[in-house]
């Protein structure tokens, strides 16, 4: 049984896979009247100007030690994770849909755990290759779905995004844990990371992918961008919270239901714009199932 400590930790988990399961549908609706650039955008302002007002709430603007180790750790999770990680995201969500890009992004905690082991000196035991069998079964089965018309190059270079993004992803939890060891401010550690993501998306706009030009947006799309960004910015703030009370090996894992949350409610919410097959239920479980297995180890 999980410690009252380690029950909080995993609490705020579950609360942020929760939100990050709901984030993409919303975002694909609005893909239908905007494009990926726009939206990631809209969505990533969004999350730093929630972050500032909850910053500045609770008090958390401090003096910022621009050469200490918490804030670049939150300064590279932000660089890997949030920004580069986010976009190949989001060009996944674009390519292959809400509930596969999410299900193939959630296969990052293996890789996670093992960092957390040699960064962290955090303990995983056997049950780590149990939990990984799992997560790759999963991910072939997602990437082996035939969609008609669509040759299978085109599909596997379409899955690298999502695979790509499972990379950045799985260093982001790292980053989180070494600064949060050192600051025990997650909510202005949440804001510097998102605000990094925002930066480097300037910065590297066009390797990235993105246009930075002004789009007039409609109404419906601006809406639906922003609630995305405000579940992804709460989302990412209490992955912060979880790691203040439990182990990145552990609570990594456990924020990535988000497959299951996606998938549960694509049917109903995105009937009309992607299709959403028992197959995509089965792999989404199974990565899911793998996930859960590492958290147990």
């Amino acid at each position: 049984m999980f410690g009252t400590e380690l029950q909080v930790g995993v609490a705020y988990a579950l609360l942020a896979g929760a939100l990050w399961g709901v984030a993409p549908l919303m975002l694909k609706r609005a893909l239908k009247q905007t494009n990926v650039s726009t939206a990631t955008l809209v969505q990533q302002h969004v999350s730093v100007v929630l972050l500032v007002g909850l910053a500045a709430y609770y008090g958390e603007f401090v003096p910022i030690d621009f050469t200490g180790r918490a804030f670049w750790s939150f300064f590279l999770a932000g660089a890997v994770g949030a920004s580069f990680g986010k976009v190949f995201y989001y060009k996944g969500i674009d390519k292959v849909g809400a509930s596969k890009a999410t299900s193939v992004k959630n296969g990052s905690p293996f890789l996670t755990a093992l960092l957390a082991v040699v960064f962290l000196g955090e303990q995983v035991s056997g049950l780590l290759v149990g939990g990984l069998t799992l997560i790759v079964i999963g991910i072939a089965v997602l990437t082996h779905t035939k969609d008609s018309g669509a040759r299978v190059v085109d599909r596997f270079r379409y899955f690298l995004f999502p695979i790509i993004a499972a990379l950045c992803f799985a260093v982001n939890p790292i980053f989180k844990k070494i600064g949060l060891s050192d600051s025990h401010l997650p909510i202005l550690g949440t804001l510097i990371t998102q605000s990094t993501a925002l930066l480097f998306m300037f910065l590297f706009a066009r390797p990235l992918g993105l246009q930075i030009e002004w789009q007039r947006v409609p109404a419906k799309a601006l809406i639906l961008c922003a609630l995305s960004g405000i579940t992804e910015g709460l989302g990412s703030l209490f992955t912060f919270y979880a790691l203040l009370h439990g182990p990145a090996a552990v609570l990594s894992p456990i924020w990535r239901i988000s497959p299951l949350v996606t998938f549960a409610l694509a049917h109903f919410t995105l009937k009309g714009i992607e299709v959403v097959t028992f197959r995509d239920g089965v792999a989404a479980s199974l990565i899911v199932a793998g996930v859960f297995v590492l958290s147990r180890g």
